[in-house]
């Protein structure tokens, strides 16, 4: 053990595999003085160490590029780090930063935590405000982030009219287009200056990773991004990187049979009496879904029900009965999801006004009759609905 030999620079005989190879290592093996020494010149483009990234993450990097339509891509140990990670990127002490009221509720912990106590204020907006956008845009205002449509209330926002505003005035626009994944909505396309993506849900689709990714057509952009992500200290694990590129092998079947039967769901649940209101952007009563179907070209799984408010108080026992959708976050995997969800004190700039509870769906690849028939054994629960409802809302649009 005391004698062991450096590694061989090259394989005695070639090794061709469909599977991409996984790289581990920390350290870099430089063959000459003058290459360690020059070693931060390759930041950008090869390797100096590990953390910056190994052929395992560059190739994915190189994937989600080519489905973002990108120049570049770059992949961070979550989605939230990738949100973190922009936002740094573009906003400083005295800065102001836009966030949409749909928006991925951790984000108020990003605002509150770490974003105020370094100088930056954080506003939230009417997701559905479109071009009027162009009225919160201060001086100081630095990035516009945009997240279309939201995770849990799924209003559908004008990102085109959104990003030409912001393009005016300086602005850049960051689109967490994570709902759509670039096969339903390329966000760099539309106007936006990054394209977020949590590769956590349908990049990877097996509930078994956790990454972010963040894709740009500037280079500068590329550089601030990476030269950030040093400073934070970012990294991915090869093994991931492998995973996420085996989850996107198949990404375009599962996002089909999930699309299908999230719409076959949605419209069973739109006909129920327990249900007030279906938040699918791909239904003509969704909040933007005219500009659904002009800015994307199919949806996902993932959807939400406002129910009536006279259920909530058998609404555990409901969803507890559920035998093939389990209860948790993050979607957009193999296996179906449901989450209780309250988005009412979160909202500071469009209050939520809908009396009921909220879940939300994510339909995975099972037998739909299967989910819906899971559905309709559940939801007999509910029992009869009061011959005199109060406090019922019906949910037409959040503005």
């Amino acid at each position: 053990m005391d004698e062991l030999p450096l590694p061989a620079s090259a394989h005695p005989q070639a090794f061709r595999s469909l599977a991409p190879a996984v790289h581990r290592g920390s350290t870099v093996v430089f063959g000459s003085m003058a290459e360690y020494g020059s070693r931060r010149e390759r930041f950008y483009d090869g390797y100096s160490y590990g953390l910056y990234g190994t052929p395992t993450s560059r190739e994915l990097e190189r994937r989600i590029a080519a489905l973002e339509g990108a120049t570049r891509s770059f992949v961070v140990p979550s989605g939230m780090a990738a949100i973190t990670l922009v936002t740094l990127a573009c906003a400083g002490a005295g800065g102001r930063v836009l966030f949409p009221d749909s928006a991925y509720d951790p984000v108020r912990t990003l605002a509150t935590t770490l974003l105020a106590p370094c100088g930056v204020e954080v506003a939230f907006y009417d997701p559905l405000i479109g071009r009027d956008i162009a009225c919160l845009l201060t001086p100081a205002t630095r990035l516009v982030w945009v997240e279309s449509p939201g995770s849990v209330t799924m209003e559908v926002q004008d990102v085109p009219a959104i990003a030409e505003a912001a393009r005016l005035r300086g602005v850049r626009v960051a689109a967490d287009a994570t709902w759509a994944t670039p096969l339903r909505f390329r966000a760099l396309a539309h106007g936006a200056d990054f394209a977020v993506n949590a590769v956590s849900k349908y990049l990877n689709g097996h509930s078994d990773v956790l990454m972010g990714a963040v894709s740009v057509r500037e280079e500068a952009l590329y550089r601030r991004l990476r030269d950030m992500a040093r400073a934070l200290g970012h990294g991915v694990s090869p093994e991931d990187c492998a995973l996420v590129m085996r989850g996107l092998e198949t990404l375009g079947l599962r996002l089909d049979r999930s699309e299908a039967t999230g719409l076959r769901l949605a419209r069973w649940l739109a006909a129920r009496p327990e249900v007030d209101a279906v938040l699918h952007p791909a239904l003509p009563s969704c909040p933007g879904h005219a500009i659904w179907r002009r800015d994307f070209t199919g949806a996902s799984g993932v959807f939400s029900v406002v129910l009536a408010a006279w259920t909530r108080p058998r609404l555990p026992a409901v969803v507890e009965a559920l035998r093939h959708f389990a209860i948790g976050a993050s979607w957009g995997a193999t296996r179906s999801l449901v989450a209780p969800i309250d988005p009412a004190p979160a909202r500071t700039a469009v209050p939520w006004t809908a009396g009921g509870p909220i879940l939300r769906f994510s339909a995975g690849v099972e037998d739909a009759a299967a989910l819906e028939a899971d559905l309709a054994q559940a939801f007999a629960l509910f029992g009869p609905p009061p011959r005199d409802p109060i406090n019922v809302v019906r949910v037409e649009s959040t503005r």
